[in-house]
Protein backbone atom coordinates (compact mmCIF):
# COMPACT_ATOMS: atom_id res chain seq x y z
CA UNK A 1 0.00 0.00 0.00
CA UNK A 2 1.54 3.40 -1.24
CA UNK A 3 1.67 6.13 1.58
CA UNK A 4 0.14 9.08 0.87
CA UNK A 5 0.93 11.16 3.46
CA UNK A 6 2.44 14.56 2.64
CA UNK A 7 6.35 14.99 3.35
CA UNK A 8 6.14 18.45 4.14
CA UNK A 9 4.18 21.06 6.59
CA UNK A 10 2.09 23.87 5.42
CA UNK A 11 2.98 27.42 6.26
CA UNK A 12 -0.47 27.66 7.78
CA UNK A 13 0.64 24.88 10.64
CA UNK A 14 4.35 26.00 11.19
CA UNK A 15 3.44 29.26 11.85
CA UNK A 16 0.75 28.48 14.25
CA UNK A 17 2.22 26.15 16.50
CA UNK A 18 3.87 28.04 19.71
CA UNK A 19 2.42 30.87 19.13
CA UNK A 20 -1.32 29.81 18.37
CA UNK A 21 -1.27 26.65 19.96
CA UNK A 22 -5.31 26.54 20.88
CA UNK A 23 -6.14 27.74 17.62
CA UNK A 24 -3.71 24.70 16.13
CA UNK A 25 -5.48 22.18 18.21
CA UNK A 26 -8.68 23.00 17.76
CA UNK A 27 -8.03 22.30 13.88
CA UNK A 28 -6.21 19.13 14.94
CA UNK A 29 -9.61 17.77 16.73
CA UNK A 30 -12.05 18.72 14.42
CA UNK A 31 -9.87 17.36 11.09
CA UNK A 32 -8.60 14.22 12.80
CA UNK A 33 -11.17 13.08 15.20
CA UNK A 34 -12.98 10.78 12.71
CA UNK A 35 -9.86 10.00 10.90
CA UNK A 36 -8.51 8.22 13.73
CA UNK A 37 -11.78 6.75 15.29
CA UNK A 38 -11.86 4.67 12.27
CA UNK A 39 -8.81 3.70 12.75
CA UNK A 40 -9.23 2.66 16.22
CA UNK A 41 -12.48 1.05 14.71
CA UNK A 42 -10.41 -0.82 11.78
CA UNK A 43 -7.59 -2.52 13.85
CA UNK A 44 -6.84 -4.20 17.38
CA UNK A 45 -7.14 -0.70 19.28
CA UNK A 46 -11.06 -1.48 19.35
CA UNK A 47 -10.34 -4.54 21.74
CA UNK A 48 -9.15 -1.38 24.30
CA UNK A 49 -12.22 0.13 24.34
CA UNK A 50 -14.66 2.77 22.91
CA UNK A 51 -13.36 4.41 19.72
CA UNK A 52 -14.50 7.69 20.50
CA UNK A 53 -13.46 7.55 24.08
CA UNK A 54 -9.45 6.44 22.80
CA UNK A 55 -9.05 9.27 20.49
CA UNK A 56 -10.74 11.76 22.91
CA UNK A 57 -8.27 10.69 25.59
CA UNK A 58 -5.30 10.48 23.29
CA UNK A 59 -6.12 14.36 22.34
CA UNK A 60 -6.33 15.54 26.20
CA UNK A 61 -3.34 13.50 27.01
CA UNK A 62 -0.93 15.28 24.08
CA UNK A 63 -3.04 18.18 22.66
CA UNK A 64 -2.54 19.95 26.34
CA UNK A 65 1.53 19.91 26.33
CA UNK A 66 2.48 23.06 24.62
CA UNK A 67 5.44 21.32 23.35
CA UNK A 68 3.85 18.02 21.23
CA UNK A 69 3.21 19.82 18.25
CA UNK A 70 6.56 21.32 18.25
CA UNK A 71 8.15 18.26 19.11
CA UNK A 72 5.84 17.06 15.41
CA UNK A 73 7.29 20.10 13.66
CA UNK A 74 10.70 19.09 14.45
CA UNK A 75 10.19 15.00 13.98
CA UNK A 76 9.74 15.65 10.25
CA UNK A 77 6.94 13.30 10.56
CA UNK A 78 3.89 14.08 8.56
CA UNK A 79 0.83 15.26 10.30
CA UNK A 80 -0.83 12.58 10.29
CA UNK A 81 1.53 9.72 10.45
CA UNK A 82 2.68 11.74 13.73
CA UNK A 83 -0.75 11.47 15.76
CA UNK A 84 -1.69 8.05 13.89
CA UNK A 85 2.00 6.40 16.28
CA UNK A 86 1.09 8.83 19.14
CA UNK A 87 -2.24 7.23 19.35
CA UNK A 88 -0.81 3.72 19.15
CA UNK A 89 2.13 4.39 21.39
CA UNK A 90 -1.05 6.31 24.22
CA UNK A 91 -3.03 3.06 23.84
CA UNK A 92 -0.21 0.80 24.54
CA UNK A 93 0.89 2.58 27.79
CA UNK A 94 -2.48 2.94 29.08
CA UNK A 95 -2.93 -0.90 28.67
CA UNK A 96 0.22 -1.45 30.05
CA UNK A 97 -0.08 1.10 32.99
CA UNK A 98 -3.76 -0.88 33.43
CA UNK A 99 -2.08 -4.42 33.36
CA UNK A 100 -0.01 -3.22 36.02
CA UNK A 101 -2.19 -1.36 38.41
CA UNK A 102 -4.24 -4.41 38.25
CA UNK A 103 -1.00 -6.56 39.41
CA UNK A 104 -0.20 -4.79 41.71
CA UNK A 105 -3.88 -4.11 43.02
CA UNK A 106 -3.34 -0.40 43.31
CA UNK A 107 -6.22 2.11 42.99
CA UNK A 108 -4.52 4.77 40.65
CA UNK A 109 -3.27 4.55 37.25
CA UNK A 110 0.29 3.97 36.74
CA UNK A 111 2.42 6.48 34.92
CA UNK A 112 3.13 5.90 30.95
CA UNK A 113 5.82 4.71 29.73
CA UNK A 114 8.12 6.54 27.87
CA UNK A 115 9.17 6.30 23.72
CA UNK A 116 8.33 8.62 20.85
CA UNK A 117 6.32 8.47 18.64
CA UNK A 118 7.64 6.65 15.45
CA UNK A 119 8.77 3.89 18.33
CA UNK A 120 5.51 1.67 17.42
CA UNK A 121 5.04 3.31 13.33
CA UNK A 122 5.57 -0.93 12.51
CA UNK A 123 2.27 -1.50 14.48
CA UNK A 124 0.23 0.06 11.92
CA UNK A 125 -2.74 -2.26 10.41
CA UNK A 126 -2.99 -1.21 6.32
CA UNK A 127 -6.44 -2.00 6.49
CA UNK A 128 -6.86 0.29 9.48
CA UNK A 129 -4.72 2.67 7.44
CA UNK A 130 -6.75 2.96 4.79
CA UNK A 131 -9.98 3.75 7.03
CA UNK A 132 -7.90 6.57 8.33
CA UNK A 133 -7.45 8.14 4.82
CA UNK A 134 -10.68 7.63 3.72
CA UNK A 135 -12.34 9.26 6.62
CA UNK A 136 -9.84 11.84 6.44
CA UNK A 137 -10.23 12.28 2.18
CA UNK A 138 -14.14 12.41 3.01
CA UNK A 139 -13.92 15.00 5.57
CA UNK A 140 -11.43 17.07 3.57
CA UNK A 141 -14.07 16.81 0.50
CA UNK A 142 -17.03 17.79 2.49
CA UNK A 143 -15.66 20.90 3.94
CA UNK A 144 -14.54 21.69 0.34
CA UNK A 145 -18.38 21.51 -0.75
CA UNK A 146 -19.44 23.39 2.22
CA UNK A 147 -17.13 26.01 1.38
CA UNK A 148 -17.60 26.38 -2.24
CA UNK A 149 -21.54 25.84 -1.83
CA UNK A 150 -21.44 28.92 0.95
CA UNK A 151 -19.84 31.25 -1.55
CA UNK A 152 -21.83 30.53 -4.19
CA UNK A 153 -24.54 31.76 -1.98
CA UNK A 154 -23.43 34.87 -0.90
CA UNK A 155 -23.06 35.36 -4.45
CA UNK A 156 -26.57 34.22 -5.12
CA UNK A 157 -25.47 31.62 -7.40
CA UNK A 158 -27.33 28.90 -5.07
CA UNK A 159 -28.71 27.79 -8.92
CA UNK A 160 -25.16 27.15 -10.17
CA UNK A 161 -24.29 24.38 -7.14
CA UNK A 162 -27.70 22.89 -7.72
CA UNK A 163 -26.72 22.23 -11.30
CA UNK A 164 -23.55 20.83 -10.14
CA UNK A 165 -25.21 18.99 -7.82
CA UNK A 166 -27.62 17.15 -9.63
CA UNK A 167 -25.35 16.94 -12.58
CA UNK A 168 -21.84 15.37 -10.92
CA UNK A 169 -23.29 14.26 -7.77
CA UNK A 170 -26.40 12.74 -9.05
CA UNK A 171 -25.44 11.86 -12.16
CA UNK A 172 -28.68 13.71 -14.16
CA UNK A 173 -27.85 14.56 -17.58
CA UNK A 174 -27.58 18.19 -18.27
CA UNK A 175 -31.30 18.39 -19.88
CA UNK A 176 -32.81 17.66 -16.66
CA UNK A 177 -30.50 19.01 -14.43
CA UNK A 178 -30.35 22.68 -15.65
CA UNK A 179 -34.69 22.85 -15.36
CA UNK A 180 -34.59 21.93 -12.20
CA UNK A 181 -31.79 24.49 -11.19
CA UNK A 182 -33.26 27.36 -12.90
CA UNK A 183 -30.55 26.99 -15.48
CA UNK A 184 -30.10 27.49 -19.53
CA UNK A 185 -29.58 23.89 -20.63
CA UNK A 186 -26.75 25.83 -22.80
CA UNK A 187 -25.07 27.13 -19.85
CA UNK A 188 -24.77 23.67 -17.64
CA UNK A 189 -21.38 22.80 -19.17
CA UNK A 190 -19.62 25.97 -18.50
CA UNK A 191 -21.27 26.13 -14.96
CA UNK A 192 -20.59 22.91 -13.70
CA UNK A 193 -16.76 23.72 -15.06
CA UNK A 194 -16.83 26.33 -13.21
CA UNK A 195 -17.81 24.85 -10.05
CA UNK A 196 -15.66 21.83 -10.18
CA UNK A 197 -12.50 24.19 -11.10
CA UNK A 198 -13.68 26.15 -7.43
CA UNK A 199 -13.70 22.78 -5.91
CA UNK A 200 -10.19 22.12 -7.26
CA UNK A 201 -9.08 24.73 -5.62
CA UNK A 202 -10.18 24.66 -2.37
CA UNK A 203 -9.40 21.39 -1.85
CA UNK A 204 -5.65 22.63 -3.16
CA UNK A 205 -5.85 25.09 -0.44
CA UNK A 206 -7.17 22.45 2.30
CA UNK A 207 -4.51 20.15 1.25
CA UNK A 208 -1.71 22.97 1.79
CA UNK A 209 -2.54 23.56 5.04
CA UNK A 210 -2.81 20.18 5.80
CA UNK A 211 0.74 20.24 5.22
CA UNK A 212 0.89 18.99 1.63
CA UNK A 213 3.52 20.95 -0.82
CA UNK A 214 2.70 22.66 -3.97
CA UNK A 215 4.20 20.21 -5.93
CA UNK A 216 2.70 16.64 -4.57
CA UNK A 217 -0.92 18.63 -4.50
CA UNK A 218 -2.04 17.46 -7.86
CA UNK A 219 -0.87 13.78 -6.94
CA UNK A 220 -3.02 13.61 -3.71
CA UNK A 221 -6.00 15.70 -5.38
CA UNK A 222 -6.02 11.88 -7.63
CA UNK A 223 -5.47 10.42 -4.37
CA UNK A 224 -8.45 11.26 -2.59
CA UNK A 225 -10.42 11.49 -5.54
CA UNK A 226 -9.82 7.35 -5.50
CA UNK A 227 -10.29 7.41 -1.69
CA UNK A 228 -13.80 9.08 -1.99
CA UNK A 229 -14.63 6.96 -4.68
CA UNK A 230 -14.01 3.77 -2.47
CA UNK A 231 -11.04 2.47 -4.66
CA UNK A 232 -7.58 1.19 -3.87
CA UNK A 233 -5.39 4.30 -2.78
Amino acid sequence: MRDHFPTTHATWLSERVGVANDEVARHVMERYFEPLRAYVKGSSLRNFGDSADLVNDFFAARLGDATYLERWLASGLPLRRWLLNGLLLHVRNRAIAESRRRARGDAGIGGELGGAPGDVEASTEPAALAALERAWAIALVTEAHDRVRTGLLAEHRENWWECFRLHVLHGLPYADACPIAGVATANGANIVRTVSKRLAAMLAELLSREGVADAEIDAELEVIQRLVRGGDA
